[in-house]
């Protein structure tokens, strides 16, 4: 059987033609020239993605200073998840021994503060969640103590700016914010590989046998979202990709049970969504089955016939006989 690695991109290329995938993929004769339109579509993928990673960072920073569970001294606190519906006078479990009972609700507004601003709300909404919190207390904080709170946490935010998309990239900002305030652990960029038993492996491992790079991957619980950008055009969507990244998603988080997936054309403000499930994973690999075995085939027989199309001037593989020198118009 033969050793190989493959991923969506490389599959297609071959499913495209098998003689442009060997001379690039195996003998390595060409590369992949870069048109105007790629190199732009790298250069909007590294935008996001800086932008992306910056809100993750600042929002890290920002719990971690204000709503870490652990303080300064290396004690444990009690889950934030616990601080949700109020704090009762016999259950200020945080209280080091000593202190006053209000510390316990004022480190408690600080640190639920310091969870919403990093989950992107705005000052006024953080501040009418502090006073709804504020009420379930019994006894409650003082109004006073809950708005030296939030400014506080304001203050601390503000020193911690926001990043922000080149002018030219502008036009992006209001469809990764909503994919920044999807709740869940965010992985821009992620890599993930699978050995041949589909077992995760680093994405360079010598055991890879599948891999691939999520634009964007969101974790939260038993759900997971996978982006994937997009600045081409939307006439013919095609996806497939997210149907592999899926499944190695499922692989990689044993957890997740439901994926929503989506390509975005960002440049045509367009979407493809889809859906995968756990229980069928089986039924979305075997969608894979034919062409990998066509592909095998082609390694194992070293057999690698072209097909001619129309666009055969745009391929990189000049040598072929298929090939022609594209029309100028």
């Amino acid at each position: 059987m033969a050793n190989f690695t493959w991923s969506y991109s490389s599959l297609k290329q071959y499913q495209n033609c098998p003689k442009q995938y060997q001379e690039i993929r195996v003998l390595k004769n060409y590369i992949v020239k870069e048109n105007e339109a790629m190199m732009y579509g790298k250069e909007v993928h590294s935008a996001l993605e800086d932008y992306v990673n910056g809100h993750i960072k600042r929002a890290n920073k920002i719990y971690n200073e204000k709503g870490q569970h652990v303080t300064k001294y290396g004690q444990v606190r009690v889950p934030i998840e616990e601080l949700m519906n109020g704090l009762k006078a016999k259950e200020y479990k945080e209280v080091p021994k000593g202190t006053y009972k209000e510390l316990g609700r004022h480190d408690a507004s600080l640190r639920l503060c310091g969870l919403w601003y990093s989950q992107g709300y705005t000052h006024e909404e953080v501040r009418d969640k502090a006073f709804a919190w504020n009420q379930l207390n019994e006894p409650p904080l003082e109004d006073k103590d809950i708005e030296s709170v939030v400014k506080s946490v304001r203050a601390y935010a503000e020193s911690n700016p926001e990043p922000t998309l080149a002018k030219n990239y502008q036009r992006f900002k209001p469809v990764v914010d909503a994919l920044i305030n999807i709740p869940g652990e965010k992985y821009p960029e992620f890599e993930m590989a699978l050995t041949f038993n589909k077992e995760p492996c680093s994405f360079d491992s010598e055991d890879r046998w599948v891999r691939g790079i999520a634009d964007l991957l969101i974790v939260d619980g038993i759900n997971a979202y996978i982006i994937d950008y997009k600045t081409g055009s939307n006439k013919y969507p095609d996806p497939k990709q997210l149907r592999l990244m899926a499944l190695m998603t499922f692989c990689h988080f044993p957890d997740v049970q439901k994926i929503k997936a989506g390509l975005i054309f960002i440049m045509k403000d367009s979407f493809v969504n889809e859906e995968y499930y756990r229980k069928d994973m089986h039924k979305s690999w075997e969608m894979f089955e034919q062409p990998l075995k066509r592909l095998e085939s082609s390694y194992d027989n070293d057999t690698w016939e072209p097909n001619p199309t129309p666009l055969c001037g745009w391929c990189s593989v000049d040598s072929c006989e298929h090939w022609k020198p594209r029309r100028k118009y």
